[in-house]
């Protein structure tokens, strides 16, 4: 916590993070089966002392970043689930980046319940390969030309500065260890809960459309990043 890491959050052991564009950061709480009236706005430490590392369960921490919003877990993550990425991407896209305790960084981004790019972080991308927010080419144009096997931390440096660019939020470890909305998800099979809400009207909003206005790649040259600045409007609002 005390790291001056910019990007320290990337690196923990156990990392699930999803980015999701077009839903509210309570959307996503009710898409992972957790009941967001029993969510506060907490801090990183705050939720540090709150929750530990709990034996059941996983603490899911929420916030938004432009037009996307994000879900963090450190700790039994449900997050990779193939079902919850599908329900997640349903309509719109959603990136997905794994860190598994064994070192392996692995990014996914699906499209309406579809994977359309996946990669292990560290690993050529395919000379062909076209997709449509080509985030292993940025990826691979910020590490090309470094040594053949780059330090893992300048590859996760590298990758959240990617997805930063994606967003045109500074997904940094200020935003991510700051306020966000907070709660635990006890245990138990993803889904139901979704299924129940949409059935009383209470599920997520209905995100644009995958193929409508805003970010559709990073392009080629990827450009500036914006500047850090998570108290900047939308930089970590709650819905």
């Amino acid at each position: 916590m005390t790291s001056t890491d910019p990007w320290s959050w990337a690196d923990d052991q156990l990392v699930s993070f999803n980015l999701v564009r077009g839903r509210s950061p309570v959307d996503l709480l009710r898409v992972y089966d957790a009941d967001p009236a029993g969510a506060r706005r907490m801090t990183r430490q705050e939720s540090d002392a709150a929750f530990g590392l709990p034996d059941e369960g996983t603490v899911l921490r929420v916030g938004r970043a432009g037009v996307w919003s994000f879900c963090f877990e450190n700790w039994l993550p449900v997050g990779f689930d193939p079902g919850l990425l599908e329900r997640l991407s349903a309509g719109t896209d959603t990136v997905h980046y794994f860190r598994n305790p064994k070192g392996g960084r692995y990014v996914t981004h699906l499209r309406d319940g579809r994977s359309l790019e996946r990669f292990e972080l560290g690993m050529p991308p395919a000379p062909s390969d076209e997709v449509p927010l080509g985030l292993h080419r940025a990826f691979h144009q910020r590490t090309d030309g470094m040594k053949q096997d780059p330090d893992p931390a300048f590859r996760h440096h590298a990758l959240c500065e990617v997805l930063s660019e994606l967003v045109g939020v500074r997904l940094d470890s200020p935003l991510l260890n700051g306020p966000l909305l907070t709660v635990l998800r006890p245990s138990g099979p993803l889904g139901h809960a979704t299924r129940s809400s949409a059935a009383h009207g209470n599920g997520p909003a209905s995100p644009p459309p995958a193929g409508g206005p805003g970010r559709r790649g990073l392009g080629k040259p990827l450009g500036f990043l914006v500047p850090g600045n998570p108290d900047a409007p939308n930089g970590n609002d709650v819905a």
